[in-house]
């Protein structure tokens, strides 16, 4: 009866905590439906009749230890809306301006990220609890293509039983 006791005892020391349930199936909808809620907040003048093109995926962090997936690595969804806007001088200027108002106004911090080709793209990030979003806008230029492009990435949780997500 003793040596079951202690038997019980040390293995019940030793046993592997159970892995947290994965919040990513949440998160994938929550991802997308932010997106395209982002997508919403430009004026409605500056969108070209053309659908939003959504891109949605797990992502996770390169393992160094090992190629195996396991159930308790860290993962997160990211959803992006690529959005060409009219064909207007300053039309992603003005829909920064206003996405970034509303956004403010819904309790989102906002710092610019980044500026790249000599300052004619722009990257803006915005933060909410354990979620960010990402919008890269470009400054006109006569004859380019403005573009609005808009990434969402969810809190971190972990992997489960999602095979399909990319390091």
């Amino acid at each position: 009866m003793m040596i079951a006791l202690v038997c019980v005892l040390i293995l019940g020391g030793c046993a592997v905590p159970p892995t947290p349930e994965s919040r990513l199936d949440e998160y994938k909808a929550e991802s997308e439906t932010l997106a395209m809620s982002v997508v919403e907040l430009i004026p409605v003048h500056l969108e070209p009749a053309l659908d939003t093109e959504l891109e949605s995926r797990g992502q996770a962090p390169q393992n160094g230890v090992t190629a195996e997936k396991r159930p308790g690595d860290p993962a997160w969804w990211q959803a992006r809306a690529y959005v060409s806007l009219v064909e207007w001088e300053g039309a992603a200027a003005e829909a920064i301006a206003a996405v970034t108002e509303a956004m403010k106004s819904d309790g989102w911090t906002v710092e610019r990220v980044r500026e790249t080709g000599e300052g004619r793209t722009i990257t803006d990030g915005f933060r909410q609890d354990d979620w960010y979003v990402e919008i890269a806008w470009v400054k006109s230029e006569p004859g380019r293509v403005e573009r609005f492009d808009i990434s969402v990435v969810s809190p971190t949780t972990v992997r489960g039983d999602h095979d399909d997500i990319s390091s």
